[in-house]
């Protein structure tokens, strides 16, 4: 009976230590932004695949902050703000924003407020990032009838910093 219960104890301190051990060596990072490369992709509760899995993002192009570094796995902050961890493979350095204003945000022509306003962009739609000026995203899009870009507010969406230039 000793003998199990040293076993079990055994096992969680080695459990345990695994974690602390991936915790002190996960490599804090200067937080950048990258997007999700693909369809499908998985993100786990730990750095590895025998983490369980956290959640699945099924948006290409969905931003997420890089916010540390372990291996070849990143932990990610994502627009709802839950943390977990993406293997960088699954990763792209392409940028992209997604609209987090519960109301619709205005797509205008130029980065002012005078500017004429081309469309209304709903929450959650992903946007490409193409510059940043100011308070301002100059941003692209395809749809139905091509290819879209105008600029939107910075307050309005996720995906760049607030005091970020390009």
């Amino acid at each position: 009976m000793k003998y199990k219960k040293l076993t079990f104890l055994l096992l969680i301190s080695l459990i345990y230590s695994a974690n602390l051990n991936a915790y002190i060596k996960s490599g804090r990072c200067e937080p950048y932004y990258a997007s999700i490369k693909s369809n499908r992709v998985n993100s786990h509760r730990g750095p590895g695949k025998e983490y369980k899995i956290s959640y699945e993002y099924i948006q290409k192009g969905t931003p997420v902050m890089v916010i540390a570094k372990y291996d070849h796995w990143r932990k990610v902050k994502d627009p709802l703000g839950d943390e977990s961890w993406i293997h960088k493979s699954m990763l792209s350095p392409k940028r992209f924003v997604i609209v987090m204003s519960e109301n619709p945000t205005e797509l205008r022509k130029k980065s002012n407020e005078t500017s004429e306003i081309l469309a209304y962009v709903k929450k959650n739609v992903v946007l490409e990032l193409v510059t940043v000026r100011g308070n301002w995203c100059n941003v692209a899009f395809r749809g139905d009838a091509g290819r879209y870009s105008g600029w939107i507010k910075k307050s309005d969406v996720f995906g760049v910093f607030e005091n970020e230039t390009t």
